[in-house]
Order: structure tokens, then C-alpha cells, then sequence
């Protein structure tokens, strides 16, 4: 790799890592280190509200990546399957806290919405449910008084134990259903005012468009108030109070519904894996460049060098290297036939490969 891809690709790792880092920073100040936090001044009159936790681990967690994958990059560490994986463990992290802010910010209604959608949940499907006591306590009265009016009824028409008239019986059957009447009235009257109770509970939720946390927080107290009449007339308790999540948790439980999750949800959390780890991945993409296969060479000027050459052949380990066969000494007389003046001229003998050859004279 030359030296201009490895900075343009450095540079771009660089700026990745700040937008992961200031995302991270982003979730851990909206949802789980808020606090201490320090004023800093900013232009103009504009002062930044600092959150010095969630800034210094922000920080740490993008160097901590950043130095990852600039040592894969430089081929100090191997770039493979396992090693994708554990820098996906390692970037999991930070790979939340984008996903959190990631899907805020393209849905900036999501964590309102929710926490307002949370809040009624319970209070409706208590409602719902004192809705059917009452009604079921009302047909179960208004059945009472029915029932008593046809014992009247088959009373005065002699169905029953006298004969057709207003006799003594039929008095007693119409005393009955005097007293029945009043106590049905006295408890539909409950049941009525139960129902509302109900139906101004139903007006307030169809009513309310909270915009900020704190109008979530003041319509569930007022729901709270309305509906205590449900809990004095039904016997049942009312719910417990539903305190707001962080956006963190929130994001994170609507991934977690498997009905409710669709292609966008699926999107952000690709492009949350990406922004922290596609600089790797498409550094792992790229084809590695051929290398020449190189003879292994014989560095003569360096002693104890382990290199050696193989020979191919026995040629190459045993040259043909002429060899000339030294004479008698000068100190020697010369043979007689040398001295005639028929002296043979001086023999070259060649040594080949692999042979050892036995001069004899004479």
C-alpha cells in the first residue's frame, strides 16, 4: 500500500472516529452520564453544558478503536474473521451509543411518542377493564329488577301460586320489587358515575399532545386523579406509575420487539456498525497485491548467513574448471626424451562434475 492511500485512509478513519465519538458522547449525556457537568463558553453568549464522564469515556472508546485499526492497517495485526469479530465485540459499544442517536435523530418524535405511548398503555387496559366490571355489575342489576318485575307480572296473571288478580301475593311481589328498585338505583348511580369517570379519562388522553417529557408526567397525574373513581367503585387498584425511560433503553426495546421492527430500524442498525467499523471492512475488501516469488540468494559479503543456494544439477555443484597439471621441478633434471627436442607440449585435463581423476606420470 503507498504512502498516499495509507494517509487518505488515515485521515478518513480520523474522521470517523469523531462522529462515532461525539454520537457516543450524545447517548451517554442524553440517557446514562448526565451528570457532573461543567459550563464552557462558547461564541456569543452560547455556553455548552459539558458532561465530563460521558465526554473522557466518548473519548477513550473512539482512541481505543481508532488505535485498533490503525495497527491492522499497519500490519501489526491480522485482519480476518476472528479479528473482525473481536473489534466488533470491542466497538460494541460505541456501536449502541450510535444506533441510539442515530434513530433519534432521523425520528425526532420516537422517544416522545413512545414514552407518551407508554404511559397510556396501562391506564387504557385498566380502564378497559373497569369498563367491563361496570357494565357486567349494571346488566347484572338491571337482570334483578326484570327478574322481579315478571314475578309481578306471573302474579297478577294467576301463573303463579293464586289466581289471576291483584291478591295478597301479588302485594308482596310488588313490595319486593319497590325495595329491589331503590337499591338497583342506588348502586347504578355508582355505576354511572364510574362510567364518567371513564369517559372524561378517555377525553383527556384523546385530548392530550404532550411536547416535552413534562407534559407526559403532568397528563398522567391529572389520568390518575379521574380514574380513582373506577378504583373506589370496581375494588380494582390502580396501576402503578410509569416512570419515563432513557432514550437509550427506549431504542433499545423498540429494536427488541420483533413486531413492531421494519426496514428502517434494520437500516440505522447497519449504519450504526458502519460508521464505527466500515472503514475496516472495506479495507478488508481490498485485494492483497501480488507479490514475485524471489529466489532465495547467497549473501557472500555477509558472514553466517543461513541462505544457501540448492543446486539444480551436478554441474552447477561441480563446474568444469580447468585444471592444469603442474610439471617437475626446476631443480629436476628433464627426462631424455625432452632433451631430444620431442617433448610433447604441456596436457590440460578438465575435472568434471562428480569425477576425481588419478594422474600417474610416465
Amino acid at each position: 500500500m503507498t504512502w498516499s492511500t495509507r494517509l487518505l485512509l488515515s485521515v478518513a478513519m480520523t474522521m470517523l472516529s469523531l462522529v462515532s465519538i461525539w454520537t457516543t458522547y450524545a447517548s451517554l449525556n442524553d440517557s446514562i452520564l448526565p451528570e457532573p457537568k461543567i459550563p464552557i463558553p462558547l461564541a456569543g453568549d452560547a455556553v455548552w453544558q459539558c458532561s465530563v464522564v460521558a465526554l473522557g469515556l466518548s473519548v477513550a472508546i473512539g482512541l481505543m478503536l481508532l488505535a485498533l485499526k490503525i495497527a491492522i492497517i499497519g500490519g501489526h495485526k491480522r485482519l480476518n474473521i476472528a479479528g473482525i469479530l473481536g473489534l466488533t465485540v470491542v466497538a460494541f459499544i460505541s456501536i449502541t451509543f450510535n444506533m441510539d442517536v442515530l434513530y433519534r435523530t432521523a425520528d425526532k418524535d420516537f422517544y416522545l411518542r413512545y414514552s407518551n405511548d407508554r404511559m397510556r398503555a396501562p391506564y387504557e387496559a385498566y380502564m378497559a377493564e373497569a369498563q367491563g366490571v361496570l357494565l357486567e355489575k349494571r346488566t347484572e342489576l338491571l337482570k334483578g329488577v326484570a327478574k322481579q318485575e315478571g314475578e309481578l307480572d306471573a302474579e297478577v296473571k294467576g301463573l303463579r301460586k293464586a289466581p289471576a288478580g291483584y291478591g295478597q301475593y301479588a302485594r308482596q311481589e310488588e313490595y319486593n320489587l319497590t325495595i329491589l328498585s331503590k337499591q338497583t338505583e342506588v348502586e347504578l348511580q355508582g355505576v354511572e358515575q364510574g362510567l364518567q369517570a371513564k369517559e372524561k379519562a378517555d377525553e383527556l388522553l384523546r385530548a392530550a399532545r404532550p411536547t416535552s417529557l413534562e407534559d407526559i408526567d403532568k397528563n398522567q397525574a391529572e389520568l390518575r386523579v379521574i380514574i380513582k373513581d373506577l378504583a373506589a367503585v370496581t375494588g380494582i387498584p390502580l396501576p402503578e406509575l410509569v416512570k419515563t425511560e432513557s432514550p437509550l433503553f427506549a431504542v433499545f426495546a423498540k429494536l427488541m420487539d420483533v413486531k413492531t421492527v421494519g426496514f428502517k430500524e434494520i437500516f440505522f442498525l447497519i449504519l450504526a456498525f458502519l460508521l464505527d467499523l466500515g472503514d475496516i471492512v472495506g479495507y478488508s475488501l481490498v485485494p492483497n497485491a501480488r507479490r514475485e516469488k524471489r529466489r532465495p540468494y547467497l549473501d557472500e559479503d555477509e558472514p553466517g548467513s543461513r541462505i544457501t543456494v540448492l543446486p539444480r544439477t551436478a554441474d552447477d555443484l561441480f563446474p568444469a574448471v580447468p585444471v592444469a597439471v603442474p610439471g617437475p621441478s626446476p631443480s629436476a633434471e628433464p627426462p631424455a626424451s625432452e632433451m631430444a627436442g620431442d617433448a610433447p607440449p604441456p596436457q590440460v585435463y578438465r575435472r568434471r562434475a562428480g569425477r576425481v581423476r588419478l594422474l600417474r606420470r610416465g
